[in-house]
């Protein structure tokens, strides 16, 4: 997979917690040094991958769902609703902030893709002889604007958005889907180099078991497999098991620990896998030179 399909992603330190945007020269980089002076500390990028997507931080966006920020002053009336479009290319609003100038109250309601009610009020204690009157307030919004176009980004994208929002089942399923579509991916990707037919590697992949897919599959093509990881027993022993157990209606409850452990396992898991095969894939590069 093209590496600029990463670059919405962000880079975070495990030791200082310093978070900032991927570029593309950092895949060319064997070492990060954080960005942090007085850190210090030192990391690959796939490293830094891992740890930028599972930051789980309520209060500020997450980029990996809001990919974009919009932020104006508007004209408003204390006392009223103003209506506010939200730009055409924003997909999905993840947070708005409503800052007001003066001694008074506001926020956002009828919230939908195309914009928001600001409503205004005065605080109990407020002046009443100021309803009507003009004032502004700062709107901040953060939103999703771009779409990854990349199946299991997206799938992940899913899961870690249930995972905030507590729906820890379906962020489980979700970040299960998203390991398996990215192991087809890499192994249809990996079988038309070979000269197999789509026909035949859709059928092929069908009919084969993950757990296949994993060991001897990625194994014979690109020279790694899952069960040589450290993240191999947990993806078996619980990652597996509970997602099954979903599927066939014999798991109906799932904890945060839970939900966050089959996250982590499915990111862990897929840049265990991106990264070797990015070093095979130049080993056989260096082979040809």
């Amino acid at each position: 997979m093209e590496h600029s399909k990463l670059v919405a992603f962000t880079i975070k330190c495990n030791k200082c917690s310093r978070g900032w945007s991927v570029d593309k020269s950092d895949f060319e980089k064997t070492i990060i040094n954080c960005q942090n002076p007085e850190c210090n500390n030192q990391f690959t990028v796939y490293e830094g991958l891992r740890n930028g997507l599972k930051s789980y931080e309520d209060f500020i966006p997450n980029p990996f769902l809001a990919n974009d920020m919009f932020n104006g002053t508007v004209d408003v009336k204390i006392g009223y609703t103003t209506y506010f479009d939200l730009p055409k290319n924003i997909r999905k609003t993840y947070n708005i902030m409503i800052m007001p100038s003066g001694a008074f109250l506001a926020g956002a309601v009828d919230i939908t893709k195309k914009g928001f009610r600001i409503f205004t009020s005065l605080p109990d204690d407020g002046d009443n002889n100021l309803i009507g009157k003009s004032e502004k307030v700062l709107v901040i919004i953060s939103a999703k604007t771009d779409d990854y176009n990349v199946p299991w980004i997206e799938m992940l994208r899913y899961a870690f958005e249930q995972l905030r929002n507590e729906e820890y089942l379906t962020s489980i399923l979700f970040s299960e889907i998203a390991f398996e579509i990215y192991t087809d991916t890499m192994l249809a990707e990996g079988y038309k180099k070979i000269g197999l037919d789509e026909d035949s590697i859709s059928r092929f992949l069908i009919a084969t078991d993950i757990p296949i897919k994993v060991n001897p599959l990625m194994g014979n093509l690109y020279n790694i497999k899952l069960s040589d990881s450290a993240t191999w027993k947990k993806w078996e022993k619980k990652v597996l098991k509970w997602r099954n157990g979903i599927a066939h209606g014999t798991k109906v409850k799932a904890t945060e620990e839970e939900a966050k452990l089959v996250y982590e396992t499915v990111v862990d898991s897929i840049f265990y896998f991106f990264e070797g095969i990015d070093k095979y894939m130049a080993t056989k590069c260096d082979a040809k030179n």
